[in-house]
């Protein structure tokens, strides 16, 4: 008897190996899955860029492999030796798989690198796992008749409870991604249980298939554990056609198509050694498989042409909102240049600056200059919501004491009241505190003229009171209340809609564009406030602005 020589194995093949004791599934199972696993790594790891995500999928493919390899050779070694040694390696090449899979799910799900805590844990076990190869811990023995090692502690308490802690860690993470993930992020909130699934049934799988087959030592149960790898791949298959992970597009999808057909297809090889009812599943698994990558190619290819084309038009949509922008600051440009000149002129020529001029003249001047300012306000609140509008914010920010802008804007306005309405016209300022607040100086202040010109405009009869305040230690509050006749439900539901107007507003003032008040809405939110209003019908309204102080904005 030879000893060098396993007992049951004949060196016939390359005088090393021997094919003819390896079980037919083995070839079915482990070959395809070394194949797949490994094309399926270097293709995404080509097409993502190198990426970190790709270079773990990679290293998971080549370690899987790897390990397939390792069993494989247990299998068809004929010598002692060589039998031995892959024996004793296996547990250092299998704690690699989960320490992986823990890995990639993490920066898959997450988009980012995992710390340094993490890193340094993985680095222990797989030092731990080195360690101890050459020892009792690793291999308690070898029967020499079955050809077979007897492994120790490090592989029933250390490997085999890592591997069973791995399934709950990637679990865990999955299914944290999937609870954290806004409710309106349907596509994260799949992909995570997608791919929760897929890596959960693919460790599972592959724990099972090596506990089971080491504690029954049945070792033909291992054969299965492939099967586990093959249905992660198809679950990152799938999101990648569906969700288009890693970037890749349609020739991506008929890759991984086409490859699982020919893998599928390479089992007839191996015919003279599958018995007839494998065959029967092969070719139909074979015919399944490319009706059903026919189906995906022709889905997929509808679904990136649809996509490229809402891309194309959100492109141009973009380019030309660009264009509207620049052209509306353009035409706001000159149409100021051009109606300030024109205002500046009709008051010289009203006030008498110029040489003097008949009543008739002076009056159609003072006409034309009211109708200017007038046409002027309408102008410029038309092309500011167009700006808006246009997906751009014309607000230049800088620090602004809005207790000082209340003063002046309301100083503007109480002749109006008093003088011509005979209003009792109050403004209710703090007396001192930090009231600077990040905003657009020009913007902020029509906003709060247009509100307490308004309130004016629509109060026949009582008092106009203006007040800030505020609220907490972020933030201010400006109101303005009148005693007018409050707004109708009915008016109620188009307050600061474009070209809302109310019922009465046209009686009121014959030039309302309906914009005001929607412009006003702008404003407010492009400072990261809010305006809102409370009505009572018969007795009055108060309009609010709420805005943040500069420190809270500044966040």
């Amino acid at each position: 008897m030879n000893l060098n020589i396993c007992p049951d194995s004949i060196p016939s093949f390359l005088h090393f190996f021997d094919l003819s004791i390896a079980p037919p599934l083995l070839y079915y199972a482990y070959i395809p899955a070394i194949l797949l696993s490994l094309f399926f790594g270097f293709f995404v790891f080509k097409k993502n860029n190198y990426s970190l995500q790709s270079k773990l999928l990679l290293g998971i493919a080549i370690a899987f492999a790897v390990w397939v390899f390792n069993l494989m050779f247990q299998w068809m070694v004929a010598y002692v030796k060589p039998d031995m040694f892959s024996w004793q390696i296996t547990p250092f090449i299998e704690i690699f798989i989960p320490i992986l899979v823990i890995y990639f799910a993490y920066v898959f799900l997450n988009k980012k690198d995992i710390s340094l805590i993490p890193k340094i844990i993985f680095s222990i076990l797989i030092l731990i796992t080195a360690i101890t190869l050459p020892t009792k811990f690793n291999t308690l023995s070898f029967d020499l008749q079955n050809c077979q090692a007897n492994y120790g502690n490090i592989y029933y308490y250390f490997i085999y409870i890592f591997e069973l802690l791995a399934i709950f860690i990637v679990g865990y993470i999955s299914f944290k991604k999937y609870l954290i993930t806004p409710k309106g992020d349907q596509v994260s909130k799949r992909e995570a249980l997608i791919f929760g699934v897929g890596s959960v049934i693919f460790l599972t799988i592959f724990y099972l298939s090596n506990i089971l087959g080491e504690i029954t030592k049945t070792y033909q149960i291992n054969l299965f554990g492939p099967i586990g790898l093959i249905v992660f791949i198809g679950f990152m298959s799938f999101m990648i056609v569906r969700y288009g992970l890693f970037n890749i597009k349609l020739i991506g999808a008929q890759a991984l198509v086409w490859a699982l057909v020919i893998l599928v297809g390479s089992q007839f090889l191996y015919m003279h050694q599958m018995p007839t009812s494998s065959l029967i599943i092969t070719g139909m698994t074979l015919i399944i498989s490319a009706i059903v990558g026919l189906i995906i190619i022709r889905s997929v290819k509808k679904e990136i042409a649809q996509k490229e084309h809402i891309e194309k038009i959100a492109g141009e949509l973009q380019i030309a909102n660009e264009a509207q922008s620049t052209t509306l600051r353009f035409i706001t440009h000159q149409i100021n240049g051009v109606f300030t000149n024109t205002k500046a002129g009709l008051a010289r020529l009203i006030e008498g600056d110029l040489d003097p001029i008949s009543e008739p003249v002076k009056e159609l001047a003072n006409d034309l200059y009211k109708m200017q300012v007038g046409g002027v306000e309408s102008v410029q609140v038309f092309l500011t919501v167009s700006q808006f509008e246009s997906g751009g914010n014309p607000c230049i920010m800088k620090p602004v004491d809005i207790k000082e802008m209340i003063s002046v804007v309301g100083s503007q306005l109480k002749t109006k009241a008093e003088k011509e309405k005979h209003l009792t016209y109050e403004i209710n300022l703090p007396d001192n505190g930090n009231y600077i607040v990040m905003a657009d100086k020009t913007y902020l202040s029509n906003s709060l003229f247009n509100l307490i010109d308004n309130a004016i405009r629509y109060t026949a009869t009582g008092s106009i009171k203006i007040g800030l305040k505020k609220i907490d230690e972020d933030s201010v509050l400006f109101s303005v209340k009148d005693t007018g006749q409050g707004i109708s439900e009915e008016d109620q539901k188009v307050m600061f809609t474009k070209y809302g107007h109310g019922k009465k507003s046209r009686e009121v003032n014959v030039n309302s564009n309906g914009l005001g008040l929607y412009l006003v809405k702008l404003v407010a939110e492009a400072h990261k406030g809010k305006v809102w209003f409370e009505t009572t019908i018969g007795k009055g309204t108060t309009f609010y602005v709420k805005l943040p102080l500069s420190a809270k904005l500044s966040v």
